[in-house]
């Protein structure tokens, strides 16, 4: 309201109005500014939902006796292994790998080597940065885990539910970590070399249904991290399996030849 109009109201009304006018003019949004705001409103409800959707495969996952692990690159210390370049050599090529995923479309990923050098902490290390960077949903599995649930669900109807569950977030899900990939296998000890059993019919059949979801699709990246060989692998599951899940691209294997057993330093 003008003082022009305020002044051609009667003493007491113009006494109210004043008081009830605010001290600096209402701003009115353009178009193009109420535009914006639903624009950013929509982005950041966007966010929230994807977030959400995140935390509901994270809790499908399942870790080593049930205890979750965390980890990012800025915990890979190279001053822990005696190579240090060598390990800073592979903490750079995970982290390069990750930002190339970030930049195009997702590609698997296997990281080989022994027990205890640090395959698993930069497996999740990929998966942190592409969650904190691109939002993109994550869950790991320990296969040692997947195989003792399988076999636990002939006992129980709730375990079967829970696979099924765990399956579907395992095929849905954009960064699919599968750790320890072979040793559900188990070894065999024969007279002449050492062999590896097959993993149990309805672990491949999962495996299988899983890897074949996920195999080529543009929004899922599979991360593996194996202490075996591709023909050791071959002996455990189909070899459809692994070829879906293993990538041979050399640009996306790491080697963790050289790397110690932190852990057993540790111990």
């Amino acid at each position: 309201m003008n003082e022009s109009l305020l002044e051609s109201l009667p003493v007491g009304l113009r006494e109210l109005a004043r008081q009830h006018l605010p001290d600096k003019p209402v701003h009115i949004p353009t178009p193009e500014e109420r535009d914006q705001r639903e624009r950013e409103l929509s982005r950041r409800l966007t966010k929230q939902m994807e977030a959400q959707k995140a935390m509901v495969y994270l809790d499908k996952s399942l870790w080593p006796a049930g205890i979750p692990i965390s980890f990012t690159f800025a915990d890979w210390k190279p001053e822990k292994q005696q190579d240090r370049q060598r390990a800073r050599e592979i903490g750079n090529k995970a982290w390069m790998i990750a930002k190339e995923a970030e930049d195009n479309k997702p590609f698997n990923v296997a990281l080989l080597g022994s027990p205890g050098t640090g395959k698993t902490s930069l497996a999740l290390a990929m998966a942190r940065k592409l969650n904190n960077d691109c939002n993109w949903s994550w869950m790991f599995v320990s296969t040692t885990e997947l195989k003792a649930l399988v076999e636990a669900q002939y006992d129980a109807y709730d375990v079967k539910q829970r696979i099924a569950n765990i399956k579907r977030a395992m095929t849905e899900v954009n960064v699919l970590i599968l750790d320890d990939f072979g040793t559900e296998g188990g070894l065999v000890s024969r007279i002449m070399e050492p062999g590896y059993k097959g993993a149990h019919a309805s672990l491949q059949q999962l495996m299988y249904e899983v890897a074949n979801a996920r195999f080529g699709k543009p929004d899922k990246m599979t991360i593996i991290t194996t202490n075996n060989t591709n023909q050791e692998l071959s002996r455990i599951y189909d070899p459809k399996i692994v070829s879906r899940l293993v990538t041979q691209n050399k640009a996306h294997r790491i080697a963790f030849n050289g790397m110690a057993d932190v852990r057993a330093m540790e111990g």
